[in-house]
């Protein structure tokens, strides 16, 4: 049971990481960067610095999903017992979601609460 969980885990991971980026991509297409002065004057750096590298966001989702899935085929491959393949395949999908949860974040953080907050005052 525990070798499936952990293929799953792997699976969804490549999955969120590859529909995260789809989602970065659909958002910033609805909003372009003209859209962090709408708030107001003041217009954070961090939020200027995020909207700068945003748009990379879905390229590296590609390379990241790439990656992973070689990194799978080689483990799968490799001539070790079974409970170090499930664990590098539990740590690749945590890596996996963990850049998912940044690149979200990221993108609500500073693309929409930041400008909003920064000209509440």
């Amino acid at each position: 049971m525990f070798k499936f969980i952990a293929i799953l885990i792997y699976i969804a991971s490549i999955i969120a990481v590859l529909v995260i980026g789809g989602l970065v991509s659909s958002v910033l297409a609805l909003y372009p960067v003209t859209h962090l002065s709408l708030f107001g004057p003041v217009v954070p750096v961090i939020a200027q610095t995020h909207a700068g590298w945003l748009p990379a966001v879905q390229p590296v989702t590609w390379v990241v999903a790439t990656a992973s899935v070689v990194a799978g085929l080689l483990m799968w491959r490799a001539r070790q017992p079974v409970d170090g393949k499930l664990k590098a395949a539990l740590v690749i999908g945590a890596v996996n979601y963990f850049l998912a949860l940044f690149f979200t974040t990221t993108l609500l953080v500073a693309y929409f609460y930041l400008p909003k907050v920064a000209n509440a005052a």
